[in-house]
């Protein structure tokens, strides 16, 4: 394993960090992070646990962030512990959280103004994807910034796809989970066509993915959906949520018309207030089985 002088600092260490600081530990980086609630599982990874954001910054070359919402970025931003206190000139810093574009931007300003220079790198896979190394990243920034930063990204993952400015690859990311809603959505409804149509849902899932009709999704989706293993979920309704929300919020200021993801997002929505909150979206399919015609087959 090859070594690397550089200390990363991560700050968000949850479903989705975990992975990302596991895949950078592997790759020989010091890593270095907190997170407010237990670290045992970063630490057991060869992670060395931290007490505050601050601390992180002072202790880093390079600051990951990988937090799930903006109230969570404020927090870590601002206060006498927290990142912009501590942060050096030209020090680095790589977001990789969602949130809404002009929060970005607003985010990346105030970074620039401590001296911090500022990439993002929008995260395209489920945690298990990025484990794996086969999610991609979505890159937004300076170029030269970003090939100073490549040995780091592409020690996330192989798939370094740099698309522009800062915010390019926040509009990239909500287009690809847009089309994980749809493709998601599509997967389950093949899928119970197939049970109904007399098939082994494991025949289905695994015949529809090696031919014209698989997708990166189906993929995914259709073998849990065969093995009725929604939890725990990779990637729960309570994840997608933010991302529906954003992914509409673009397309109607783009003027996009939207008909399958008009189609889509009610189920969605029927997941999310039903119960199925904490399933992964697979769970799909027993919305799907439920809007069927009984006595057509169809599993319990």
């Amino acid at each position: 394993m090859a070594t690397h002088s550089q200390t990363v600092g991560m700050i968000g260490i949850g479903q989705l960090g975990l992975p990302v600081a596991g895949n950078l530990i592997q790759a020989g980086f010091k890593v270095a992070g907190f997170r407010r609630s237990s670290m045992q599982a970063f630490t057991a990874l060869g992670g060395r646990a931290l007490e505050s954001p601050a601390q992180v910054a002072r202790e880093s070359d390079v600051v990951l962030l990988c937090l799930p919402n903006e109230t969570a970025s404020r927090q870590v931003l601002d206060g006498p512990e927290g990142l912009l206190a501590a942060l050096r000139p030209d020090q680095i810093v790589i977001e990789t959280g969602t949130y809404r574009k002009a929060f970005k931007l607003q985010q990346a300003d105030r970074l620039a103004r401590v001296g911090a220079r500022v990439l993002e790198a929008e995260v395209s896979g489920s945690p298990p994807m990025v484990k794996a190394r086969k999610a991609a990243l979505y890159v937004g920034g300076e170029a030269e910034l970003v090939e100073q930063c490549r040995p780091l990204l592409e020690a996330i993952s192989p798939s370094v796809f740099h698309l522009g400015d800062y915010g390019a690859a926040v509009s990239m990311k909500l287009i690809a989970n847009y089309l994980l809603a749809i493709h998601t959505l599509a997967a389950a409804e093949a899928m119970n066509m197939g049970v109904r149509a007399g098939f082994d849902p494991n025949v289905v899932a695994e015949v529809i993915q090696q031919g014209a009709g698989g997708s990166a999704m189906f993929g995914v989706r259709a073998p849990m959906m065969a093995k009725r293993a929604f939890s725990p979920a990779p990637g729960p309704f309570t994840t997608l949520e933010k991302y529906l929300e954003l992914g509409r919020s673009m397309a109607d200021e783009l003027g996009c018309a939207t008909p399958l993801f008009s189609a889509a997002e009610p189920y969605y929505q029927r997941a999310l207030g039903g119960g199925l909150r904490d399933e992964d979206i697979a769970a799909l399919i027993k919305l799907i089985e439920a809007d069927s015609r009984p006595g057509q087959g169809g599993q319990s």
